[in-house]
């Protein structure tokens, strides 16, 4: 096997062993920046992105629009866990539309410790600074951008070939489609048209059924209408 077979090889089984949460979170990263490219739409996403890592797993029911997580699920990993009990603790089954904009208040609690989980498998490097000498902050830079490149092709290749696609395949393309991601996939004009048109298709069409299709369509509604409401915020808070 030639070298660049081995280094193929090496990407896809590094890929494969990202949770939809960590494979949004690469896409979502700025290739040098140390950021992400998407600022604070990001995290809306990546409180969509954990429900639906849950509802992948089988983990919650939609009934009536509301969020009812199942009695006899388990999470081993610490965040699934605390929005998991938090959800046990409502009163009251709630949309998903609720837990999104309570669960985006609190950002970092939810999404570094996935940001540590990239790093421990060697796919990006967090650095810890201080501005001005005094505030601590942190950047996380790819170590090999080509791992990012890797899943944004297999990304396109889905949406231009139209092949069959797995839940995961589907829940990830939701999630592109939901926080308006699609100039990571291509930067030329009239494929971009292309890609978002089929991909529109995909999703409309998609083969998923039951829990998991309601999942991804109350999370794309939910954040779409986070997002527009507080750039509307934004807005009027910028120009008052």
């Amino acid at each position: 096997m030639n070298k660049g077979a081995i280094a193929h090889n090496i990407k896809r089984q590094t890929i494969m062993k990202l949770n939809t949460i960590e494979k949004y979170l690469l896409l979502a990263q700025h290739p040098t920046k140390g950021r992400s490219i998407y600022g604070q739409y990001v995290n809306y996403g990546t409180i969509g992105a954990i429900l639906l890592e849950v509802s992948l797993n089988d983990g919650v029911s939609i009934e009536n629009k509301l969020l009812i997580l199942k009695e006899n699920i388990e999470f081993e990993n610490p965040v699934l866990l605390d929005i998991a009990n938090l959800i046990r603790s409502s009163e009251k089954p709630r949309k998903i539309k609720h837990w999104i904009n309570k669960l985006v208040r609190k950002p970092r609690k939810y999404k570094w410790p996935f940001l540590n989980e990239l790093e421990n498998k060697k796919v990006i490097r967090i650095e810890n600074k201080k501005f001005l000498g005094l505030f601590p902050y942190r950047k996380c830079y790819l170590i090999e951008n080509a791992i990012r490149e890797s899943l944004i092709q297999d990304i396109k290749t889905s949406i231009l070939n139209n092949h069959e696609l797995n839940n995961e395949e589907i829940v990830i393309l939701g999630l592109v489609e939901a926080c308006k991601m699609h100039k990571i996939i291509s930067s030329e004009k009239k494929e971009l048209k292309t890609i978002k048109r089929e991909l529109k298709l995909i999703l409309k069409e998609n083969p998923i059924a039951g829990t998991v299709a309601k999942t991804i369509k109350d999370v794309q509604t939910a954040i779409t209408i986070a997002i527009v409401t507080s750039t509307i915020a934004a807005s009027s808070a910028s120009s008052s």
